[in-house]
């Protein structure tokens, strides 16, 4: 399958060399705060103090952990955290939502002539600006996934297909969705759920020696079976809804809009080959955003949610490497990895590469898999593509300059530029970031700490070099795995 990261980033492209933005800015304050000093005092001291800082400060920019991560940044992160207590928690459940969630919307909307229960609409603030005018609007449907057991090469080739072309019809400049996210809930199945369900597949005028193999099979695969659901998020921006309506719209017309928007989007879905199975109202999203930190509740148990934000309904607890959440029948335990730039696999892969994190965990964990894919128009796309070629070129020329010895990443870098541009050329395609986020559960620390094992060795089968578990910051990545669209940087 073709990679649309735009412009084949295998590794976070930057100005000044691996400073980034924010690191600019913070030396660009101290190099104004030094000469102040330095025009006030006028003293040789200021000047050597100056400069020293400056080395400090720039092998701490440049130095990285064993797993290539910023050694500044983990030092931040460690000395920014407080584990949660009664007097200082994480948030109230009923008054309040956690921080990095924000502010959000829930609007319930069908057609007047629809007798069908009612999607449900999330309008989130833009916390940035500071406004709603310029926030965004979330809708999810369930779908059927495409998990249907080894498949010939060419179905694979002609599956991938179909969803490139998926993700380039939404990047229409056209069409107000900017983001698409997949999600697969997988969790174990009871084993004597699943010798009954084999049970029931023999017909009674079955031979023994075949009943008796099918019993054995059953006992074999119980400890291992699981169960998959999968839903889809889209992000559609107000202000590009507004403007493909192009008249102010009151409460009414902007639900309509979005309905009738979710409506095409779940239509192109289906025809890449995820057939819908049901579109969310409040109850459900709530109840699934529940599920999702309180395993013990099912995702389709609607008691005692009346709305989307009765999903936050449970105290939780942050901690280093999880993030605990007081269940109503037991506590749950949750960390969560996202997939690096520097993780991707390098060599080119099919379409079900990432089915190593959903069928090939064993013994059966608890998971959830999201992909997501920020939309770009082509036009942008093509741009971008070409800014990042033009970098890794400099980098390249710079490097030979020096008579530096390369690492390959630059060389990859630029293979990888020039495919996306040499794709962006055909029809139907656009630009896309993509993430991927795991999230992992379990009811005991260790217990947790076996099925981050298990995730990881999934992931090296699958050509994934490594996942960066988000340590100290479970409680605020716990987000990005939820039905929201969120956590997609470009």
């Amino acid at each position: 399958m073709r990679t649309y990261v735009l412009g084949g980033e295998t590794r976070r492209r930057t100005l000044f060399n691996g400073v980034g933005r924010a690191q600019v800015i913070v030396i660009i304050v101290g190099l104004g705060v030094w000469l102040t000093v330095m025009m006030v005092t006028r003293s040789g001291w200021a000047l050597l103090g100056g400069v020293v800082l400056g080395l400090v400060a720039t092998a701490a920019i440049r130095r990285r952990t064993v797993m290539g991560e910023s050694w500044a940044g983990s030092v931040f992160d460690r000395a920014a955290f407080r584990p949660s207590t009664d007097k200082a928690p994480d948030f109230v459940p009923g008054e309040s939502l956690p921080r990095e969630v924000g502010e959000i919307r829930v609007l319930a909307y069908a057609p007047p002539v629809a007798r069908k229960a009612p999607m449900a609409i999330v309008h989130h603030k833009d916390h940035r600006r500071g406004t709603w005018s310029t926030g965004h609007l979330t809708a999810t449907f369930e779908i059927q996934g495409a998990g249907d057991g080894l498949l010939p090469a060419s179905q694979v080739d002609t599956a991938g297909l179909r969803f490139e072309r998926l993700l380039g019809g939404l990047a229409s400049a056209e069409i107000p969705v900017d983001q698409l996210d997949v999600c697969t809930r997988i969790l174990p199945v009871h084993p004597d759920a699943y010798r009954d369900h084999m049970a029931g597949l023999v017909v009674p005028s079955a031979p023994e020696r075949l009943r008796a193999s099918m019993a054995e099979l059953a006992g074999f695969a119980a400890g291992s079976s699981e169960e998959y659901r999968s839903f889809a998020t889209i992000r559609i921006p107000l202000p590009q809804l507004q403007a493909s309506v192009g008249v102010p719209m009151d409460l009414d017309e902007l639900c309509a809009n979005t309905f009738d928007l979710v409506g095409d989007v779940v239509r192109r879905v289906d025809s890449a080959g995820y057939r819908l199975r049901a579109v969310l109202g409040p109850r459900r999203l709530g109840a699934l955003i529940r599920h999702l930190h309180d395993p013990d509740h099912d995702m389709d148990d609607l008691a005692g949610i009346g709305s989307v934000v009765d999903g936050w309904g449970q105290v939780r607890h942050r901690a280093k490497d999880w993030v605990r959440v007081e269940g109503t029948a037991r506590d749950w335990y949750h960390a969560v990895a996202h997939l690096p730039r520097d993780g991707w696999p390098s060599q080119a892969v099919n379409a079900r590469f990432m089915e190593t994190f959903v069928t090939q965990v064993s013994p059966a964990t608890i998971r959830t898999v999201v992909s997501q894919f920020r939309l770009v128009p082509k036009l942008p796309a093509r741009q971008m593509a070409r800014m990042g070629l033009t970098y890794d070129v400099a980098t390249k020329r710079g490097a030979d300059k020096k008579q530096q010895i390369s690492t390959g990443e630059t060389e990859a870098s630029m293979t990888a530029a020039r495919r996306t541009l040499q794709d962006l050329m055909q029809p139907v395609t656009g630009g896309v970031h993509p993430a991927v986020r795991v999230l992992v559960s379990a009811p005991d620390p260790a217990l947790l700490s076996a099925a981050r094992k298990r995730v990881v060795g999934a992931a090296e089968n699958g050509g994934v070099t490594r996942l960066d578990w988000q340590t100290y910051q479970h409680h605020k990545a716990l987000v990005t795995t939820l039905p929201m669209a969120r956590g997609v940087r470009t």
